[in-house]
């Protein structure tokens, strides 16, 4: 297959509908304890909401990636900016605390439906090396949502308040659902060969590629790492350190001009450098400063120390997020919606599950956010194949036809 080069345009649309989950998920993060406060909740009630919306993202993306192969991808996408639309401006009038819990999973599965098009769309036109940095050029753009979302979160609330909030995202969501019918033109993909394997086998095919399915455990866990910190972050950087909203959102954007940061150095990195073996040294990077964090951790660290061990951990994800997607897909041209969505409702769902249990253990302290940064990254680091064995299992793939 030849790489179709994609315009600038288009490029910005489709990070316009993978940037709609990030700004879902950190845009209400300074409202946290106030909400809590007007639902008369605990703050970790609140917190754990983080932790629903990315539950539902994998359910939305496990569900969308395969319809997405055979209803196609436009279809898909609308459907999913639609919901998350109106799952928006339930959040913004919600009364009680299951209403919001519950409309946050449904705008989770809208914006899970709308985001695994988009790899599937890269996987249809793209292939190896021109894969990876598409991958890191829409991760780059994305990057700007959170780290102007908890900014813009503070100002909206201190005008408005947090229902201010869910109204914008119900604003982005209908203008991103407007952009992608008006402008997003891309060949549509027919319906996979082989018509007599079921949708239950194609998984089943899937699944089995040992060599992939470590990408997808490896980035699960990595981007658990940094799911870890945003449910703990208003704990920790509010309540324990008793920072101010207005600091939190400076803090908060430490992180994402950090894996800005990452994302160019990468992209360099990529002109004579596999993407595995970037990929496999970011997450070294990765686990040497949770680490580091965890062991800070018994000597009651000050605020700074926090902050740089923090930032470099999120920071790393930079070499990760297009890099272990790329490596990952590019075992399937033929399935590339399935494995999006494998890929997609994995990371999520075991970042999901970690994250909602580091808020379990209620705390004033450091501890459960960092013990579960460092498991993570350590095990990811682990599970992540060498790049000599991605090379290998490639070369064996192209030698049997």
């Amino acid at each position: 297959m030849n790489s179709r080069a994609f315009s600038l345009p288009m490029t910005f649309l489709l990070a316009s509908v993978f940037a709609m989950s990030p700004l879902a998920i950190d845009l209400y993060l300074p409202t946290i304890p106030a909400i809590a406060r007007d639902f008369g909740v605990p703050v970790q009630q609140l917190a754990v909401t983080v932790s629903l919306y990315i539950l539902g993202l994998s359910l939305g993306q496990f569900c969308g990636g395969p319809l997405s192969d055979y209803w196609g991808r436009r279809p898909v996408l609308f459907m999913g900016l639609a919901v998350f639309f109106a799952a928006s401006l339930v959040l913004a009038s919600a009364e009680s605390l299951g209403v919001f819990w519950l409309a946050r999973v449904l705008q989770a599965v809208g914006g899970g439906f709308a985001s695994v098009v988009v790899p599937a769309i890269i996987r249809d036109n793209t292939e190896g090396q021109a894969t990876a940095k598409l991958f890191a050029l829409i991760a780059l753009i994305t990057i700007f949502a959170p780290a102007i979302a908890p900014a813009l979160g503070t100002l909206l609330y201190t005008l408005s308040g947090w229902r201010a909030v869910f109204v914008a995202l119900a604003v982005y969501g209908s203008l991103v659902l407007f952009a992608t019918w008006r402008f997003l033109h891309i060949p549509e993909r027919a319906a996979p060969p082989g018509p007599a394997q079921s949708l239950r086998q194609r998984y089943r095919y899937v699944l089995s590629h040992r060599v992939a399915m470590r990408y997808l455990l490896a980035q699960g866990l990595t981007f658990a790492v940094m799911m870890s910190f945003l449910v703990n972050s208003s704990v920790v950087y509010i309540e324990h350190y008793g920072q101010s909203e207005t600091v939190f959102s400076i803090l908060f954007a430490a992180n994402i001009i950090t894996l800005a940061i990452g994302n160019r150095v990468n992209n360099y990195l990529l002109n004579t450098l596999p993407a595995a073996a970037i990929l496999y040294g970011a997450v070294i990077l990765q686990s040497l400063a949770c680490v580091g964090l965890l062991v800070a951790t018994a000597f009651n660290p000050p605020l700074w120390l926090v902050v740089i061990l923090v930032v470099l951990s999120v920071g790393a994800l930079g070499g990760v997020m297009g890099n272990s997607q790329a490596c990952c897909l590019h075992f399937f041209p033929q399935h590339s919606g399935i494995a999006s969505a494998l890929l997609g409702s994995g990371q999520y769902l075991i970042s999901a599950l970690i994250s909602a249990l580091s808020t379990r253990f209620v705390s004033e302290q450091l501890w459960p956010m960092t013990v579960t940064m460092a498991l993570c990254s350590v095990s990811a680091l682990l599970i992540l194949p060498r790049p000599r064995r991605f090379a290998k299992q490639v070369e064996l793939e192209l030698a049997g036809g």
